[in-house]
Formats: C-alpha cells, sequence, structure tokens
C-alpha cells in the first residue's frame, strides 16, 4: 500500500518513505521510494534532507512533508 501518491510528468507515481542509516553513523536519513502505476517506467529513490537520530521521529516527520516537496524531489531525480 503506497503511503502517498503523486502526478509528476502525466505520470502516476506510488511513493514509500524508507529509513537509511550508514555503518557507524547515528542518524537515520530519509530515502523516497517513487514505482509509477501503473509499470511504464523504472522505480526511482531519492535521498531527502531529513535527518534524525530515530527512525519513528524520521518517519513522523515524513509525515508533515508536503506533496509539493515530494513531487519537487522526484522531479529532480528524473530531470
Amino acid at each position: 500500500m503506497a503511503w502517498r501518491e503523486i502526478t509528476v510528468a502525466e505520470t502516476r507515481w506510488s511513493v514509500s518513505p524508507l529509513a537509511e542509516r550508514a555503518a557507524h553513523a547515528s542518524a537515520w536519513r530519509l530515502v523516497l521510494a517513487f514505482r509509477p502505476v501503473p509499470m511504464t517506467r523504472r522505480s526511482v529513490c531519492a535521498p531527502f534532507p531529513l535527518e534524525s537520530s530515530s527512525r519513528s521521529a524520521l518517519f513522523a516527520q515524513a509525515d508533515r512533508l508536503s506533496d509539493d516537496a515530494i513531487v519537487a524531489t522526484l522531479a529532480d531525480r528524473i530531470g
């Protein structure tokens, strides 16, 4: 199930938030996974400039993201 759905360049995208932490790092960072609906293009993952020492706090912050910020992240990624 999608966390959010957005439309960019006439393509509908299912968006899922992911938490990623590098080895030896204390902070989790947010990565957004975009999957086209239907699968007419490749899926895209894009880091988002949001970090937290807690995964749950990171996801809480992600829930407050605007659709415009999410659309801009994908638009930058697919150029």
